[in-house]
């Protein structure tokens, strides 16, 4: 996909294009940035009735934007890999609610090492929550997993009610494109 995107003109809007994949093997996840809503759709429903178009899947996305961000300003390294946490939600009132609570636990806890960011996003259609935590390595996650660092998080994701949690997934940077 990433080739699809740098041998194509870049439409009117873009501004960023990460794609990276599942250290299980399983998905590419592709994370885009455009200027505005209208700009995407502006590229999205034309290259979706193109089935030749191989920039997009054929399926249109997930539709978010950026609710929340959280990041440790002492951590300069550089991330080596992105942690996703996906959640359904009963409306927005719902996303707004388990986002705040999530960020108001994390910092209480404090910062942990080799966590550099989190980023909450909310689908447009309010039924999604997505969680974009960028480590410096999957070793520093799992050493907070392991020591209960993120204990109440994972029961505040798991226990709010209008929340269901949907599996998360590990990721490394394949590549990017941006203006």
């Amino acid at each position: 996909m990433l080739s699809a995107w740098e041998s194509s003109p870049l439409p009117a809007g873009f501004l960023h294009l990460s794609c990276l994949l599942s250290a299980d093997g399983e998905v590419v996840l592709t994370y885009s940035q455009w200027s505005s809503e209208e700009a995407h759709f502006a590229f999205l429903v034309p290259a979706l009735r193109d089935p030749r178009d191989p920039r997009v899947s054929g399926v249109e996305p997930v539709r978010y934007r950026l609710y929340r961000s959280m990041r440790d300003e002492q951590q300069t390294d550089t991330p080596r890999c992105v942690i996703t946490a996906t959640f359904d939600v009963d409306g927005p009132e719902r996303q707004r609610h388990i986002v705040d609570r999530l960020v108001d636990a994390a910092a209480a806890i404090g910062s942990l090492p080799g966590a550099l960011s989190s980023h909450f996003h909310i689908s447009t259609d309010g039924t999604r929550v997505l969680n974009y935590a960028e480590w410096t390595s999957i070793e520093d996650h799992d050493r907070a997993a392991e020591h209960a660092e993120l204990d109440e998080l994972y029961e505040i994701s798991t226990q709010t009610r209008g929340v269901r949690s949907t599996r998360g997934r590990l990721y490394h940077l394949y590549g990017g494109l941006g203006r």
